[in-house]
């Protein structure tokens, strides 16, 4: 996994944004919102007001920083990695329930 150019690449971007002071603490305030909105979620429970408005805040800040978004194409790219691997392991037992 850790051969594969999507790791390599998402390693780089993260490097990248971890790097630079400001570029990291914008990062890291986007990841809190989001993890609050999930938990949220996660906990059958609807964000309020303040933590959408906190990550609409934040989302639209990451815009100005190149980093993040390289960071962001990297995570889908290994993400879509992910997926091809859990399809590829995961075909056979699916191909049982076929029969």
């Amino acid at each position: 996994m850790v051969e594969t150019p999507q790791y390599k690449n998402l390693a780089e971007a993260l490097k990248a944004v971890r790097e630079d002071e400001k570029t990291n603490e914008v990062f890291t305030r986007f990841q809190s919102a989001q993890i609050a909105i999930n938990d949220a979620m996660q906990a059958g429970e609807e964000p309020d007001e303040a933590q959408i408005a906190a990550w609409q805040t934040v989302a639209q800040e990451i815009e100005e920083y190149d980093a993040i978004e390289k960071l962001m194409e990297s995570e889908q790219a290994m993400n879509q990695l992910l997926m091809e691997i859990n399809n590829t392991l995961t075909k056979p037992i699916a191909d049982l329930y076929q029969d």
